[in-house]
């Protein structure tokens, strides 16, 4: 061999020393066993190859009925819109039904009287849902929630409602009987209901009224002109027409009879639980002693301050009057037919330029007097209120007038004969 040949040879040497150990295979009994498996045909397969391939196998069949599905939407895409426009049109005719039948029923107890009517338990869930809300927002104290769904509201209202609040965790059980009101879109309600109080266990049943009307949007709201609380204050005027209603209502033997239910309701529960019992007779009504003793004193405080406004007002035209009269005494000798025209017109002028402060307090007449139609002696007579009457205070004029209202009858009477404590 020569001396080129095993350099040749030596040089392949080098180069096989120099391959990475994974290039290199090394031959055992096991490889060659297994290459005469592959020879023969057996097939080893991985486990997790063959997983994987069932989940490709579920992925494209999934894969395949998203399509089929797709396909056969698309092909019969028409006739499900169509379907689907069906159904639409279905709904609303018979929300228009509802509607309809809803109408033509009110429609037919309008024509009859609130005694006649049968009253409808939980029937309308508009109005159902405007009461629950109510008293939701009640148990919370959030009157300004509450104003949103029942106005007018007085700010003595509100300060009542905080403070009674204040006792009170919840509404429960809430039913509504309702009659068709007078004017279109109008209801009167019963509410009955159980109210718990704070650490109370047992609730206390409870009814209450509301006039519900409809506002230009179509959506219901209370009229809180007719609440409990305005009923008794009369912070705000009432038509006598509706309060006639509402009378008629009140006095119908069905209404009775639940009013009557609930009271003994009532009465059950005070007996078996005494800490509902101390809740409403002391903790309650000591409460709401106070308040109207703070209510009445803050009301007497506004009066006074009224009526001191007025005797300034009075005193400050006496003395802006008593400089017209002495030019006056000077002009005697002046002709009685040219002095006659002035005195109409200064006869006219007070009456004319007569101005009215809301001012609401409950009063007592001091004397028997006439309450008149208009804020001077001269007016027209309405009525008299005997001495010691109370009188619901509206408004007092800058002559020294107060206007006020006594059932149906509202009118003013002068203020030197109107006191703000009871009269002996």
């Amino acid at each position: 061999m020569s001396d080129l040949e095993k350099k040749e040879i030596k040089q392949e040497e080098e180069e096989l020393m120099k391959q990475e150990p994974e290039d290199l295979e090394f031959i055992t009994h096991e490889s060659v066993r297994d290459k005469s498996k592959m020879a023969e045909g057996e097939v080893i397969e991985d486990e997790m190859l063959s997983r994987k391939k069932t989940r490709r196998r579920s992925v494209d069949a999934g894969a395949a009925k998203v399509e089929k599905v797709q396909k056969i939407a698309r092909k019969n895409l028409r006739m499900i819109i169509i379907g689907i426009a069906v159904v639409i049109v279905v709904i609303c005719l018979l929300a228009f039904g509802v509607r309809r039948h809803m109408d033509q029923k009110a429609a037919e107890n309008r024509e009859q009287s609130l005694t006649e009517q049968e009253y409808e338990k939980d029937e309308n869930e508009q109005v159902n849902e405007l009461i629950t809300e109510y008293y939701t927002c009640y148990a919370a104290g959030d009157t300004d929630s509450i104003l949103k769904i029942a106005y007018p509201m007085s700010d003595a209202e509100k300060s009542y409602i905080q403070m009674y609040s204040g006792y009170v965790e919840e509404y429960q059980d809430i039913t509504c009987y309702t009659k068709t009101g007078a004017e279109e879109g109008s209801y009167v309600v019963s509410a009955s209901f159980e109210v718990k109080y704070q650490d109370v266990g047992t609730a206390a049943p409870g009814m209450d009224f509301f006039y519900v009307r409809t506002d230009e949007n179509g959506e219901f709201y209370i009229d809180n002109t007719y609440s409990p609380f305005n009923l008794t204050y009369q912070e705000y005027s009432l038509d006598q027409e509706i309060v006639q209603m509402i009378q008629e209502y009140q006095t119908g033997d069905d209404v009775i009879a639940l009013q009557a239910g609930v009271q003994t309701n009532y009465e059950q529960a005070l007996e078996q639980d005494p800490a509902l019992k101390t809740m409403v007779e002391e903790t309650l009504a000591n409460a709401v002693n106070a308040w109207t003793a703070e209510h009445q004193a803050a009301m007497q405080q506004e009066q006074a301050e009224a009526q001191q406004q007025v005797q300034q007002e009075q005193q400050a035209g006496q003395e802006q009057q008593q400089p017209q009269q002495e030019q006056q005494a000077g002009q005697e000798q002046q002709p009685q037919q040219e002095q006659q025209p002035q005195q109409q017109q200064q006869a006219q002028t007070p009456a004319d330029t007569v101005t009215e402060t809301e001012n609401r307090a409950w009063v007592y007449v001091n004397d028997t007097v006439n309450i008149r139609q208009q804020p001077n002696e001269g007016s027209a007579a309405l009525a008299s209120a005997a001495r010691g009457a109370q009188v619901r205070q509206i408004a007092v004029t800058s002559n020294g007038w107060i206007k006020v209202r006594t059932g149906d009858i509202e009118g003013y009477i002068r203020s030197d004969y109107i006191s703000a404590q009871p009269v002996g």
